[in-house]
């Protein structure tokens, strides 16, 4: 809801208006109500020097006497032509005994009609028993008051002023009283009032109506066209000027209007060609991030006989500078390898590509992934003018004999990985690509024996920073790998990167995170088992990844943990290991044990049986026989193998 400003102060000028003639009529009326007061005691103190000066002229004892009415008379005829020449409504004389009796001499009225009720009322000898006031009191022990005291009765409403009278010797003989008219005195009060308040009111009124004429005209209405000119404000049309010139703060109010108007019109301006850049340079982003992750893809999951390798690459941004590899020689050798760029963006993904192909080329030609690597190095010095590096690890490994060779150029320390357990390797450091000349990057071997495995990582991992403003750190990620009980590549890295993600939630991602996990299988891809009920965990998540998108694989996963069951169960077997192969639409599950020789295929299968005439084990044979589009069993170097073929 709107409220007007010309509304609020025609309210508040009234508010005050009112206020002011409330206060000038209250001071107007104070006013009169003191000047009436003091003429009223004026007179009253005038009508009772007269009256003394009679009294003493004519003489009070003889104006008393009963006998002597010429001197009553023309006491009384004195008294009253005082009382009209002061505008008195009463003017008495009366004595007071011990007893506070009043004992009226004379009293005389203006008006004719009253001084007859009075002459006959209270004339002389005339008592009254009514209380003394307090003025009369005073009166009466020789002191003038200053104050009046009110009288309503059959005479009329009064105020009384009371005065002494002294006789010769000093005493007080009489008393006093002229009485004025309540009702003549407010009229003069008010009459007074009137004179006083009316002119101040009239020009309180006009002042009003010549302020505000004044307020509507200078700011009310220009107030208002600057607020129309800013409702109807469209930044895509310019507008005249607004045509105030009152050369006050209005005016200055629209110039800076007029001129915050051209500077969003410029700024809308400036902000649709950034707009625009920032759509071009964010396709452009998108399109590089495109080829980023086609050169590196964001995951990654490759096993083949001997190996078991997952990849995972997340930038910071929208391209980023980390990147893996991982990829078969034409000699059998698999190469995995992973490197952060010192830059970010697109900066840091345009060196990464250069380096990437370079460490690729190389790797893919040379017997020492040292060589390559010392090799890309001098490239990368010979060009590279914005003295960008960066660190990498790259290793070669047997799939056959897990034999690994590897170079490290400045890189994280890879983690070696076995089940329940994790350690730090501690290869040579060597420093990072692009920035000496003769790097002098060293090979060094190891072996990996089936169900180890390697974890190589970006500081995107180790530095993750919090909420609290704490890193990840190199400890955390060695005591969340030592908890892994599966020697399963995407178990691995899904554990790193769900890890970090907990770590830093809330928190924005500063740095790449790519990770890659190498778990050997050992010769042929057979990979150990403990015989143990729990250890087919490990299988069901190789099957499970082999079956992506199967309808069948829950079903595969049944029959094949039916068969390591039995295996566990009624083999006696001290040693087991498994293997797993898919060509194609098939895949061929292999379980090993070095227990008694026994072929679990060799009774027939017959159709007629049913469930409760089947003995112990039977069902789970039929069922993995039903399941399987082949299953076949041999007894070879003391091992029986049991060797199931699934169509998916």
């Amino acid at each position: 809801m709107k409220r007007s400003i010309g509304k609020r102060i025609v309210l508040l000028f009234s508010i005050t208006l009112v206020l002011t003639i409330l206060a000038s009529a209250a001071l107007g009326f104070s006013s009169a109500y003191s000047a009436e007061l003091e003429q009223n005691r004026a007179v009253g103190r005038s009508a009772a020097y007269i009256t003394s000066e009679i009294l003493d002229l004519i003489n009070l004892d003889l104006i008393m006497d009963p006998q002597n009415d010429l001197a009553y008379d023309l006491a009384r005829m004195q008294l009253r032509t005082v009382c009209r020449s002061l505008s008195l409504m009463y003017l008495y004389v009366y004595t007071v005994d011990g007893d506070e009796v009043r004992h009226y001499v004379m009293t005389a009225a203006s008006d004719d009609e009253l001084d007859e009720v009075v002459r006959e009322g209270l004339g002389l000898g005339t008592v009254s028993r009514e209380p003394l006031h307090e003025q009369e009191r005073v009166a009466l022990a020789g002191g003038e008051s200053d104050s009046r005291f009110l009288v309503n009765n059959r005479y009329g409403k009064t105020s009384v002023w009371t005065t002494p009278y002294f006789s010769e010797d000093g005493t007080v003989a009489a008393l006093i009283g002229t009485d004025v008219s309540v009702e003549v005195s407010n009229d003069a009060i008010v009459k007074q009032f009137l004179v006083r308040v009316l002119p101040v009111t009239a020009f309180l009124i006009i002042a009003f109506l010549v302020l505000y004429y004044l307020l509507r005209r200078r700011l009310i209405r220009p107030l208002h066209a600057v607020a129309a000119r800013m409702e109807q404000f469209d930044p895509s049309t310019k507008n005249e000027p607004l045509s105030i010139r009152s050369q006050d703060e209005i005016q200055q109010i629209a110039d800076a209007f007029e001129k915050m108007s051209g500077d969003i019109r410029t700024y809308i301006r400036n902000i649709e060609t950034i707009t625009a850049q920032q759509q071009y340079a964010r396709a452009q982003l998108d399109v590089a991030r495109r080829i980023q992750y086609g050169m590196v893809p964001a995951s990654f999951h490759d096993r083949r006989d001997g190996l078991d390798v997952c990849g995972l690459m997340r930038p910071a941004k929208e391209v980023g500078g980390d990147f893996y590899d991982c990829f078969l020689r034409p000699d059998g050798q698999y190469c995995a390898l992973i490197a952060d760029v010192s830059g970010k963006g697109i900066a840091g993904a345009l060196f990464m590509a250069l380096t990437k192909n370079l460490v690729r080329e190389r790797i893919m030609h040379c017997e020492d992934p040292a060589d390559a690597l010392n090799s890309v190095n001098d490239d990368l010095c010979a060009q590279n003018p914005e003295g960008m590096f960066v660190t990498l690890f790259a290793m070669l490994i047997d799939p056959q004999t897990g034999v690994v060779r590897c170079a490290n150029a400045g890189h994280n320390p890879p983690v070696l990985l076995k089940r329940g357990s994790a350690a730090y390797m501690k290869p040579k450091p060597g420093i990072a690509l692009g920035l000496f000349p003769d790097a002098d990057i060293e090979t060094e071997t190891m072996t990996l024996a089936p169900g180890e495995g390697v974890l190589l990582y970006t500081d995107g991992v180790t530095e993750a920073v919090n909420t609290e403003k704490t890193f990840y750190g190199t400890e955390r990620l060695l005591m969340l790998l030592q908890t892994l009980d599966r020697t399963d590549s995407r178990a691995a890295v899904t554990a790193v990167e769900e890890s970090v993600d907990a770590f830093f939630a809330g928190c924005e991602q500063f740095d790449d995170i790519t990770v890659v996990a190498v778990y050997a299988a050992g010769a042929d891809g057979r990979t150990a088992l403990p015989l143990t009920l729990d250890a087919f965990g490990p299988v069901r998540q190789r099957i499970l990844s082999e079956c992506e998108g199967s309808a069948n694989a829950k079903k595969i996963v049944l029959a094949c943990e039916e068969a390591f069951v039995n295996i566990v169960q009624y083999a006696n077997a001290t040693e087991a290991d498994y293997r797993v192969r898919r060509e194609g639409d098939l895949l061929t599950v292999e379980l090993r044990d070095n227990g008694a020789r026994f072929d679990p295929l060799s009774e027939p299968l017959k159709q007629d049986d049913d469930f409760f005439s089947m003995d112990e084990g039977g069902l789970g044979i039929r069922f993995i026989r039903s399941i399987a589009s082949d299953a076949k069993w041999n007894y070879t170097d003391g091992r029986n193998v049991l060797t199931l073929v699934f169509r998916l």
